[in-house]
Order: structure tokens, then sequence, then C-alpha cells
């Protein structure tokens, strides 16, 4: 499976790149916004190409299998950076990914993603999000959203608590949470669903199989 990873040089999406080649069945493209990242993902051995997600990055679309959308527009950014990359943006990208057949997509996004959401520390953010996994879920494509609570960048331990609704908010680990990208890619069945995701006791790959009701499945081809 040919992957793009919109958001490669963050935490997430670099592990996610240094997972994915470790693994037969996927070939992983990260995209950056800086050439002088190239040579980190060259380090670990996956290709990249150079591109700014706000202008479209439609090019790079054919050929591929799927597309991971773990970019975001960072803690230190404003409302007005947070609706261009999280919302606006990641809705391009999905037009963008009907129009060249690119029907896998998966997005991160998080616990509480709500377009009315009254969060206080977090409202703009949650709001792009839930904007954006709104018009992803009336799309046509073969979309899974995966929705962590609060991530830390403590080691993973392979175990997660999966749901549809958790009904409660918890931590996940970035390296867990990019295990689980790659067994949600993996699982068919996954098409179609939100899943809620913190740290717990079950390992990953049960996890989400028991949410979407069966086993892991051959990737898309």
């Amino acid at each position: 499976m040919k992957v793009l990873i919109i958001g490669a040089n963050g935490k997430v999406g670099t592990q996610l790149c240094g997972k994915l080649w470790g693994v037969h069945d996927f070939s992983p493209i990260a995209l950056i916004r800086d050439s002088r990242q190239q040579t980190k993902f060259t380090g670990i051995g996956v290709p990249a190409v150079t591109g700014d997600l706000e202008e479209g990055v439609s090019k790079f679309l054919p050929g591929l299998d799927a597309v991971v959308f773990t970019a975001g527009s960072g803690a230190r950014t404003g409302p007005d950076k947070t609706t261009d990359v999280d919302q606006n943006a990641a809705i391009q990208l999905m037009m963008d990914c009907e129009k060249q057949s690119v029907r896998r997509f998966l997005m991160v996004s998080a616990i509480g993603a709500d377009p009315n959401s009254q969060s206080d520390r977090l409202q703009h953010y949650l709001r792009a999000k839930g904007v954006a996994d709104g018009r992803l879920r009336s799309s046509n494509l073969d979309y899974t959203i995966l929705a962590p609570g609060t991530l830390i960048d403590e080691p993973g331990n392979g175990r997660i608590q999966a749901a549809e609704n958790l009904g409660f908010h918890g931590y996940l680990p970035r390296e867990d949470l990019a295990s689980a990208i790659i067994e949600t890619l993996r699982n068919h069945l996954t098409i179609g669903k939100t899943i809620q995701l913190v740290s717990g006791s079950e390992k990953i790959k049960p996890a989400i199989a028991s949410v979407v009701g069966g086993g892991d499945l051959p990737p898309i081809a």
C-alpha cells in the first residue's frame, strides 16, 4: 500500500513513517514543507516530497493507495491558522482525493472534536476538527477517523482501549497512535468508522478489531 503521510515531520508523522517503512506491505511517502527536512527521512529510508498543504498537494496524489492526515497547525499558532490547516486544508485534500480517486483516507482527529465545541481550552481546535470530520463523513472516500485522547510523548506499550464512543477522555502515547494507524489501514472493516483511542490494557490489533466486529483483512491494493 502506497501511503502519503500528511504532517510527516510532526511527532506522530515521524513515528508513523518509521514504522511503516519496516512493514513489508506498506510504502510510505513523507510530505514535508521544507526540503531541509529531507535528511531526517532519508535517514530512516523513507522518500519525501516537498509541498505546502495549504496551497494544495494534488500533484502528489496520482498512484497512491491511501492518505493519512496527521497534520496540525501546532499549539503556538492562533485560531486563524488552526482553521486554515486543521479544517480548510484538510477539506481541500479530501476533495482532491475524490478527484484523483485516492479512496482510502485516514484522519487523525481528537476525542471531543465537534463543530459546536464549547471547550474553554481547545474550542477552536476541536471545532475545526469537527468540521473537517463532518465533511469526511459526507464524502465518497473510504475513510476512517481515529480520535485519540490527549497525546503524550511517553514510549508506547502497544495496549489501548478503543470504542466508537468511549464516553471519557484519557491519554495516549504518540507511538501507540502510530501503531494504531497501521492496524487501521490493514483492516477493511474500519472503513466508515470513527474510533476513539486511549491507553488501556488490550493489544492494539484486537482492540481495533473488536470495535468494528472482526479481525484484520488484507490491505487495500
